[in-house]
């Protein structure tokens, strides 16, 4: 049996893919930070699935959580086929966790770069493997910059520009991994989600939440180019890329950006037990 991971599992696009893949008979485990809802959505999804879906409560903004977790998860399994990293949050104001992270940043980018690195044995050991990570806009993503002095988006605080600029870096990583896991047989793409149902604002007050909220009821329930991404065959080899719906789109990050950003970004985990 296929196994999937994915962080941000509980609702949206996460969620959505959770159930294509079980429909397709993946063992699937989906990560998040809310057990009663977690264990809700494990409980109906276990009803038309044969028990294949399990919730794992994990904090993603907890950096030393997420590697404890995937640790653990490593000596639990022998291996992984697909790793979707989806989960994300944008707060109406800046907020710092107890490891000096800003959260928006540490829930999407820092624990996918956990994931991706400390769960890479278990994708080696699966036949062609492949780690999906969500974007967003084109020309949202590929415009902004990442001011590496100010990984804690201290200067001019913006819940918006602070959830591109971390999607942003999770494409950049995207490229990156797809490069040095070549040699290993993982696919690594970013996708475009499409107007989907999330939880992504529910930490927003005022009119933007409010506006989330009534224009969500519109969205719909399924990410078609999430799931296309997680699971079609017709990707199976293509690696590095950007989807949106069925279009392809090579990235190209600038080659010494790329490094700074994973410099960084080892310099960031190492600072957590």
């Amino acid at each position: 049996m296929k196994t999937a991971l994915i962080a941000g599992g509980t609702s949206g696009v996460g969620l959505s893919i959770a159930k294509a893949l079980l429909r397709k008979e993946y063992e699937v485990y989906l990560l998040g930070q809310n057990k009663p809802k977690g264990e809700a959505i494990e409980m109906l999804l276990n009803k038309s699935f044969s028990g294949n879906a399990h919730f794992i409560r994990v904090d993603l903004s907890n950096i030393s959580e997420v590697k404890s977790f995937s640790k653990n998860f490593s000596e639990k399994h022998d291996k992984l086929d697909v790793l979707a990293n989806v989960a994300g949050v944008m707060e109406e104001t800046r907020k710092i966790t107890k490891e000096g992270f800003e959260k928006t940043f540490a829930v999407g980018y820092l624990s996918a770069f956990v994931l991706a690195t400390q769960l890479a044995p278990l994708l080696e050991k699966a036949s062609h493997a492949r780690i999906v990570n969500v974007a967003g806009v084109a020309s949202f993503v590929f415009k902004a910059k990442l001011d590496f002095d100010d990984l804690t988006f201290s200067q001019n605080y913006s819940s918006f520009k602070t959830a591109i600029t971390t999607i942003h870096a999770k494409t950049i990583l995207t490229e990156i991994l797809a490069d040095k896991y070549a040699s290993i047989g993982v696919d690594v793409n970013s996708f475009h989600p499409g107007a989907v149902r999330s939880n992504l604002m529910n930490n927003m007050g005022g009119w933007k939440g409010l506006l989330f909220r009534i224009v969500g009821k519109l969205m719909s329930q399924d990410s078609k180019t999430g799931i296309y991404a997680s699971c079609s065959a017709e990707l199976e080899g293509v690696t590095g890329k950007y989807l949106d719906k069925k279009k392809i789109i090579d990235l190209n990050f600038d080659n010494d950006y790329k490094q700074q950003l994973w410099d960084e970004s080892e310099k960031l985990i190492r600072s957590v037990s």
